[in-house]
């Protein structure tokens, strides 16, 4: 895993300076190429082939092609053995140099046959054009600033903010998708200018023209097949065994983070079958909340070399300032917090980590898909009652639906009175409703409408494929990956995920949703594969969801919260929100006379929004 920048000018000084604020992605190594159309760089985290010929930006034999890359192919064997008897030579053993003669045999469309997690720009300078590619569903990252003439682009934004004239303001609808979801939707950023390429995207930049052309190069497709559950258990276990030895390819140790859930459990043990070694897992909780005693299980039940860490309010204070940094955008998710100092462990021990992140969104493991199944599958409210609902709602005043301590029947019965279901379902992932933002907002007359950079699927007909296929494109790579990739990446850690393999995200798709909600049970089919794995410790696969918790409402009541009230007093908090309002939530916390969990999120939101300003604004 790595850091990747450039820029179509040539500048070596400001290339280098890029590199080394990516420096943490990629401490093993780091270069550098220029040339009169462009400036490229890479920080190298040493995974495949220790040697210097893994040394980036890399070439092919003539120097015509040139590549920077962040990721892993894990079909590149394959894809070597296709190449080399199609003439192609080789010089080192690395996935990079796959990707450079895939390029060279196929162009553009070589990043269809590549299998895995990847951000990276192929510099063709006979073409004169820049190729920079993201993977199917975006485990890695990838922004981009162009202002009609200067093209930037970089793993983190941070890098790209080194460009002295993309100048930092912040983003209207990214500062207003972040409220609403708690990051920001789509292709969206917080500051202006810089955007996302979303995954399963390739870019073609034309270096002469000063043109970019973006284009999905992938996309989920459904194809329920009509087959006994016995074929799907099995087709589906089979998968993640091979995909589970695919992310065991690796010149360093591997090991696993281990919540005691259905997907890291399930996980950790398809990889455990094919580990030579101690295979090392890692575990977190807090002083007040922990659930270490199910992850201990499963790691006894395996057999693994197994570490846990306690996160004391003290360790979250001392570090939130470096956390903010590395994150560049504000997270209104606190599991931040477990992420980080989870990866921070885990790079003591090992490089590289399995995760279980995707099982919810491909299998149904959400609450959220039940009761929109329940409220717009089984029972169909009218049209003209739900939008009756919704103008009732529209009319009130905000200091009546807008207290965030008041809402929550008002949230319900927004939800009821959205007519989409699409849209309905995006209501339910998100942090706060557009009443309680305007509540918030010193300009209470702003018109906005959050969903308009959302992802939508296309050519899905099936209610909970639709659903799992949304958070598919928009929560799970936007929120979770996100928050997955920089947390990793902050301490010099590859996490890879084996529910993300492109054969079982396509295969997901062809599953039954009855086997994938059945009853009130989500995640059905994953429960069954699990089983064959753990069959002592079944009680773990049936338990009700859980993961890395974040006792924020406590923290409320402690220590931490005097730490974070003394943040909500500031700078950018004044110019963009109610003062009135800010004072609310500061008396109400003081005075604890609050509905204590969903203020914890109003003051988290809010909280993070200062820090990132204050990282990337007020600091030189």
């Amino acid at each position: 895993m790595c850091g990747i920048c450039g820029f179509n000018w040539e500048d070596r000084g400001l290339v280098k300076r890029c590199v080394q604020v990516l420096s943490h992605r990629g401490p093993d190594d780091k270069g550098v190429y220029t040339d009169s159309h462009v400036s490229l760089g890479h920080t190298r985290l040493s995974i495949i082939d220790l040697s210097k010929k893994g040394k980036q930006p890399l070439s092919n034999e003539d120097g015509s092609i040139w590549i920077t890359y962040n990721g892993e192919i894990y079909n590149y064997r394959e894809l070597r053995r296709v190449l080399e008897k199609k003439g192609h030579k080789f010089f080192s053993n690395t996935d990079t140099e796959v990707i450079v003669h895939a390029y060279e045999e196929w162009g553009s469309d070589a990043v269809r046959k590549l299998r895995g997690m990847f951000a990276f720009c192929v510099y063709d300078s006979v073409r004169k054009i820049l190729l920079l590619a993201r993977d199917p569903v975006g485990k890695k990252p990838l922004y981009y600033y162009f202002d009609g003439k200067r093209f930037v682009f970089a793993s983190e934004i941070k890098a790209v903010l080194e460009f002295d004239e993309c100048e930092r303001e912040i983003d209207t609808d990214g500062l207003l998708s972040y409220l609403a979801f708690q990051y920001s939707l789509g292709n969206r950023t917080l500051f202006k200018g810089i955007k996302k390429l979303l995954g399963g995207n390739v870019m073609v930049f034309d270096l002469k023209s000063k043109k970019l052309k973006i284009s999905r190069y992938w996309d989920v497709k459904e194809e329920i097949l009509n087959r006994s559950e016995d074929f799907f258990i099995r087709r589906l276990k089979d998968l993640l065994e091979e995909s589970a030895k695919l992310r065991l390819i690796s010149d360093v140790p591997v090991g696993a983070f281990l919540s005691g859930g259905i997907d890291s459990s399930t996980a950790t043990a398809f990889a455990k079958k094919y580990i030579g070694y101690d295979f090392h897992t890692f575990s977190m909780g807090f002083e007040t909340f922990s659930e270490l005693e199910y992850a201990k299980k499963v790691a006894d039940y395996l057999e693994t070399k197994h570490h846990e860490i306690i996160i004391k309010e003290n360790d979250v204070i001392r570090e939130f300032s470096k956390i903010a940094w590395h994150f560049d955008e504000p997270v209104g998710d606190p599991a931040i917090i477990a992420n980080y100092f989870l990866s921070k462990e885990a790079r003591k021990y090992v490089k590289v980590v399995l995760a279980g992140e995707a099982g919810d969104e491909l299998f149904g493991g959400y609450e959220n898909y039940k009761i929109n199944l329940k409220y717009y599958g089984k029972i169909k409210l009218p049209v003209f009652t739900r939008r009756l609902i919704e103008r009732s709602i529209d009319i009130l005043p905000l200091g009546i639906k807008g207290n965030p301590w008041r809402n929550r029947g008002f949230r319900m019965l927004k939800f009821l009175g959205i007519t989409d279901f699409k849209k309905a379902h995006l209501y339910t992932t998100r942090g706060l409703p557009d009443f309680e933002i305007k509540w918030l907002l010193k300009n209470k007359g702003i018109n906005f409408d959050v969903y308009k950079y959302a992802i939508y699927p296309k050519d899905i007909q099936n209610h909970l494929n639709i659903l799992l296929a949304l958070d598919l494109k928009n929560l799970l790579p936007e929120k979770f990956l996100m928050k997955a990739d920089k947390a990793t990446m902050a301490n010099g850690l590859e996490e890879r995920l084996i529910f993300l393999d492109k054969k079982i995200v396509e295969f997901s798709y062809k599953i039954p949703p009855e086997m994938k909600i059945r009853g009130n049970t989500g995640k059905w089919i994953l429960r069954r594969v699990g089983e064959t794995e753990l069959k002592g410790i079944r009680e773990i696969l049936w338990r009700k969801k859980q993961g890395f918790g974040v006792p924020i409402d406590w923290w409320m009541k402690n220590e931490m919260r005097g730490y974070i009230l003394g943040k909500l007093d500031g700078g950018v908090l004044k110019e963009l929100f109610d003062k009135r309002a800010l004072e609310k939530i500061i008396k109400n916390v003081e005075e604890r006379k609050i509905n204590i969990y969903h203020h914890a999120v109003v003051v988290w939101t809010l909280f993070t929004l200062n820090e990132w300003y204050e990282t990337f604004f007020n600091n030189s």
